[in-house]
């Protein structure tokens, strides 16, 4: 009995251990096989985590190549909270590093989560101490921090970016999928203790870097612009301002100022109200800027030719019940007239033989009331109604009862300035990808033929008189003649029906040359204090960009009649010996080509700074005299602080012995002024020839009559 006994409990014993193998195994097989995939995850979500690496946005230039936005290294730190040792120390030593408050970075260390940021994109500086303090749990990562080394120079256009590299305004967000790149991943490892393993850390997936941009904007003119509108709207102490500039011929901008501005390093220290692309998102009622549509529609359709006569009943007349005034009176004028003062009644008689129809179809084919389709965000469609409304008749044809904007407007007169063609504006030229491959993406974009090339040239000449004799004579530049048109336009109430009497838009739009237009510039001020007229407030902003810029871009002044003095001032041809041909220097070096100048006995003058000649004038081959000056327009050179530019500087051409009217043309030339005593024959001037003088600076000429001409 005992034996067998014994025997039932070693089998008992044996069976169980049997069972018990059996289970573990089942188990095993259970964890191994059947769970395996499931608590290979649970591990690695326990001992690894799997971070993005932001990849490097693409670089944005200007037209020229110089840079506009970057990126640099920096370091962003992150906690595991658990490893470390004393929250409440560790807060505060890393409080005045980060920027962020002791309180809120305490809560974090006390949080159940296995990793929190500490702050982003820490400056080199502050950086350099957390990695000192070697503190328990705390880790850093590298990151790109986005550059803008022009600070608010073109800020509009390039926008800004948010922390994790995400395009946020201006061609940032507008290209953001091309430029920002592919994300990478990279894994950070734990130990047993669930303390991070640095070694172990690996690149999961490397990022790709994202295309470079380059924009239709030249750094120099832009800045340029930003000057000139700041120094208006200071001045006017207006609400707000923007200036366009662009290539007619093209469309391309070559700059966009809105004030006020901000600095896209330190977007978020400036209010929504400052960084607002206000060209292309604001709509105003236009003013007399829109008469263009009129005196284009009314040329084109044959209601009026520019002679004929429209009785603008001395300032004061009523259609439909409405009362029309003019600033100024006038009776029977012609259509041309019209424009050049500006009338709004001639204006409205205008668009009444027009009709609402036709006009209206010349408004939408001029752009107005239609997004331009520019490659910047939060386009404005603006708002045109005319279509089947007679009544709007009374105000739409001089600006009143529409809302344009400045990009509208700019590419409206674009229009007339190029034959006719209405352009899509673009502010980009291209993308850039690895290795130097282009991709197109802005380029000339044709939308439709409004006018005639016979009417707009005849519209072109209708704009030129408005700037010589009528209401745009503020906007004239010496040497140059001059299309556009004024705008003074009063602003909607808040809220209500009815004007602002107080508050006013004063706008300019102009291009030049008037007969082959390479530079086009729209100036709208928004609530100047002090003079509202758009030929005195916004005109001056023209000039004062388009003297600026023409010599840097090359733009020669009118043509000018070589002759020398006679009797009675009457020109006689000079003799051929007199003669010399100019040579070619465009892309030569200035040294060299002023030593060629000087051997042919001819003046050079140098405008801009630069290392190539990029134009002349005259221009290669033409017969000029001995000493008559030659002007070298310079490229601009590499590396300038566009934000310190200083106006070129010239050398003073020898004026001895020329006429007055010779004297001063070859000073205009030069971009120099001048003060004059006496008349006749320059005998002396002050400073001397040969010395520098700044662009725009005073040159005095003593002057005699002469006694014996020879």
């Amino acid at each position: 009995m005992g034996g067998k006994a014994i025997d039932n409990r070693i089998m008992t014993v044996t069976v169980g251990f049997g069972l018990i193998l059996a289970a573990l195994t089942a188990r095993l097989f259970y964890l191994q096989i059947v769970e395996h995939r499931h608590l290979v995850q649970l591990a690695q979500r326990q001992q690894e985590r799997s971070l993005e690496i932001q990849p490097a946005r693409g670089k944005i230039f200007d037209r020229q190549g110089r840079l506009l936005a970057f990126n640099r290294e920096c370091a962003s730190f992150f906690a595991v909270p658990e490893e470390i040792r004393d929250p409440a120390a560790t807060a505060r030593k890393l409080e005045s590093l980060t920027g962020v408050s002791s309180a809120t970075l305490l809560r974090h260390f006390r949080s159940r989560k296995n990793f929190v940021w500490i702050r982003r994109k820490v400056p080199d500086a502050a950086a350099a101490a957390i990695t000192r303090l070697n503190l328990p749990g705390v880790y850093s990562l590298p990151e790109t921090q986005r550059v803008y080394p022009e600070g608010r120079l073109a800020c509009h256009v390039l926008g800004f970016v948010g922390v994790d590299n995400q395009g946020l305004a201006g061609v940032e967000v507008q290209f953001d999928r091309s430029i920002r790149g592919q994300k990478g991943w990279m894994r950070l490892s734990r130990d047993a203790h669930g303390r991070v393993v640095p070694t172990s850390n690996r690149i999961l997936q490397r990022p790709e870097p994202g295309q470079d941009l380059v924009l239709t904007l030249d750094k120099v003119v832009q800045h340029v612009a930003e000057r000139e509108l700041a120094r208006a709207v200071e001045h006017y102490r207006a609400r707000s301002g923007s200036v366009v500039v662009l290539d007619p011929g093209t469309g391309e901008i070559l700059a966009l100022a809105n004030s006020p501005d901000y600095d896209p390093n330190r977007f978020g220290a400036y209010p929504a109200a400052s960084r607002r692309d206000r060209a292309v998102r604001d709509v105003f009622e236009p003013g007399s800027t829109f008469k263009l549509v009129v005196a284009g529609a009314a040329l084109e359709e044959g209601v009026f030719s520019e002679n004929d006569i429209v009785d603008c009943e001395q300032g004061l007349a009523r259609f439909h019940g409405r009362v029309v005034r003019d600033h100024e009176p006038h009776g029977r004028i012609t259509f041309q007239e019209v424009v050049e003062y500006s009338s709004n009644i001639g204006a409205v008689k205008i668009g009444l033989k027009l009709g609402a129809e036709r006009l209206a179809h010349y408004a939408r084919s001029m752009g107005f009331g239609r997004r331009t389709g520019i490659e910047l965000p939060g386009e404005a469609e603006g708002l045109m109604r005319i279509r089947g409304n007679s009544a709007a008749l009374t105000s739409v044809p001089f600006g009143q009862g529409v809302a344009v904007s400045a990009i509208q407007l700019a590419m409206a007169y674009a229009m007339v300035a190029n034959d006719g063609w209405l352009l899509k504006p673009t502010v980009v030229k291209e993308l850039r990808g690895p290795a130097g491959v282009t991709s197109n993406a802005g380029g000339r974009g044709v939308r439709e033929q409004v006018l005639s090339a016979k009417s707009a040239r005849r519209l072109r000449e209708i704009l030129t008189r408005a700037v010589e004799i009528g209401t745009g004579v503020e906007a004239r530049v010496a040497n140059y003649r001059v299309a556009g048109k004024t705008g003074t336009a009063q602003k909607p109430l808040q809220g209500g029906r009815g004007y602002d009497p107080v508050h006013h838009v004063a706008s300019f739009v102009g291009f030049l040359p008037a007969d082959r237009p390479r530079l086009l510039i729209a100036v709208v001020i928004d609530s100047p204090h002090g003079p509202q007229w758009g030929g005195v407030v916004a005109g001056p902003v023209f000039k004062a960009v388009t003297q600026n810029l023409v010599a840097y871009l090359g733009i020669p002044p009118a043509a000018e009649k070589v002759f020398r003095l006679a009797r009675e001032d009457k020109p006689q041809a000079p003799s051929v010996a007199d003669l010399k041909r100019v040579p070619d220097f465009r892309g030569r070096e200035p040294g060299a080509a002023k030593a060629e100048l000087r051997r042919l006995g001819l003046n050079p003058a140098c405008l801009g700074q630069g290392s190539r000649v990029l134009g002349q004038l005259p221009e290669a081959g033409a017969l000029v005299r001995g000493r008559a000056p030659v002007v070298l327009y310079l490229s601009q050179a590499e590396g300038d602080d566009a934000r310190g530019l200083q106006p070129p500087k010239v050398v003073v051409p020898n004026l001895s012995g020329q006429s007055l009217r010779d004297a001063l043309q070859v000073l205009s030339t030069y971009g120099l002024q001048a003060r004059i005593i006496g008349s006749g024959v320059v005998q002396s001037q002050t400073p001397q020839a040969e010395s520098w003088l700044r662009v725009d600076a005073v040159c005095t000429l003593h002057c005699q009559d002469p006694e014996v001409v020879p």
